[in-house]
């Protein structure tokens, strides 16, 4: 079978055959995105199988995509059963873009601690605003975003040709991951940070460089000797999800000195406003052109089911991230909720440090318990558990509580409300206490 693929791959998809060999991984023997989907198109039409491309995806050498084809068209058992996300630091597809694990693990009416959302629904003004929108659904939604760009204009202090708009920022990072893709280029990301960076980097046909935390925050050194000349973007996110740490601007700028030029930096802020210093990236902006600030209205804005973020860059930058986002993907129903979101800034604030003192409040009870939790920036909580991590999230889950586990990693505990985080306490010192048990027998 092995030989076969080689044979696809040297004729239909044109990869030199002495970089071909089993052990090789997708990336070294060329495998991106559009070469898997074509690689698994072949294999079904030639052996008369099904294969989906993202059963493909799962597997990372050639031997094993070998063998998973080889058992597949001998009706046998797949040797690499599709990886649930909860039980796996890496993975695809939407689950894990979203950083949920078993969603019903916890049960029907379970405490959701797992997504980062807020508890809190949108307020008045806003919930007014979404039902006039809605008035007008009929009609097409102003594709340029007009409104909420001179909104944010007028908040951040910044030109409208600064500022592009799409649906939720994730959006924002797949257009510009396109518009700066070329064959052979790398992307570099922290891990863990945010599972979305290597799926979007993949969809796109990046590599992805992994660089390892340093006591559960940015390894800002050894980011930058990570960069090379085929890297094309540094992914930093800040405070980093799903650790919850932040780095200093004095740590920023040192590492942006030590970025080239040619490599941009997008620094992620999607919590910015639960930081201590909420304000960093847009202060950056103006003195590092490679520098790109993404944010989002679905964490401390809670309107994470309208999908709308932004992405704040130099103009000429910013110009081909709009072109590449899908024309009329946001709904007007989403600008207005944007509009007065902004409007009411300041009560929307006050609902963000009652999320902060909340989450400080959970840190010092996990503290207490005797769990190693590192201080949070963000509107959650990190226990480093390690080989642990899906046994804590189990006993969660038995209590009604929906955690996010990262298998190996830890558990990132979303803020919620006082009594979904008393529920989650009360799981964490069950678990505290069994252990404590398990240990004195």
């Amino acid at each position: 079978m092995y030989e076969l693929l080689k044979t696809i791959m040297i004729d239909d998809l044109q990869v030199e055959a002495d970089e071909l060999s089993p052990d090789a991984s997708r990336e070294d023997a060329g495998l991106d995105s559009l070469a898997t989907f074509e690689l698994s198109l072949a294999l079904s039409q030639r052996l008369g199988i099904e294969i989906a491309d993202d059963e493909l995806f799962g597997l990372k050498t050639l031997a094993e995509i070998a063998e998973f084809v080889e058992r597949r068209a001998a009706g046998l058992p797949d040797p690499f059963p599709a990886v649930d996300p909860s039980e796996a630091h890496e993975g695809t597809g939407l689950a894990l873009l979203l950083g949920t694990g078993d969603p019903s693990a916890a049960g029907p009416g379970a405490r959701q601690l797992a997504r980062n959302e807020t508890p809190f629904p949108p307020l008045d003004s806003v919930a007014a605003a979404i039902a006039r929108a809605a008035t007008d659904a009929n009609r097409y939604p102003d594709p340029a975003c007009g409104a909420l760009r001179a909104g944010l204009a007028r908040h951040l202090g910044l030109s409208p040709d600064r500022i592009a708009v799409g649906a939720g920022s994730i959006t924002l990072l797949q257009a510009l991951l396109a518009v700066t893709a070329e064959p052979g280029a790398a992307v570099v990301h922290s891990w863990p940070s945010f599972d979305g960076y290597s799926v979007l980097a993949d969809l796109a046909g990046f590599h992805s460089v992994r660089v390892p935390l340093a006591e559960h925050g940015h390894d800002l050194d050894a980011l930058a000797a990570a960069i090379d000349e085929r890297t094309r973007l540094v992914l930093l996110c800040n405070p980093n999800n799903p650790t919850g740490t932040a780095s200093s601007s004095d740590d920023l700028l040192k590492f942006l000195d030590a970025v080239p030029p040619t490599c941009l930096v997008v620094l992620d802020e999607a919590y910015a406003e639960f930081a201590h210093d909420p304000g960093l990236g847009v202060r950056l902006l103006g003195s590092w052109p490679n520098l790109i600030v993404t944010r989002t209205f679905s964490k401390a804005y809670g309107l994470a089911g309208l999908r709308i973020g932004y992405l704040l860059a130099e103009p000429r930058l910013v110009s081909r991230v709009r072109r590449m986002v899908m024309p009329l993907s946001v709904s007007d129903i989403a600008q207005a909720a944007a509009v007065a979101s902004l409007a009411a800034r300041t009560e929307l604030l006050g609902r963000v440090r009652e999320t902060a003192a909340e989450r400080d409040r959970v840190r010092a009870a996990l503290l207490a318990l005797g769990f190693d939790v590192p201080p949070s920036e963000a509107n959650f909580v990190w226990l480093p558990l390690g080989g642990r991590a899906q046994e804590f999230a189990a006993v969660c889950a038995s209590e009604g509580v929906d955690v996010r586990p990262y298998p190996g990693d830890g558990v990132r505990v979303t803020t919620g409300t006082a009594r979904d985080n008393d529920a989650f306490l009360a799981a964490a010192g069950r678990y505290a206490r069994d252990r404590a048990g398990a240990v004195g027998r």
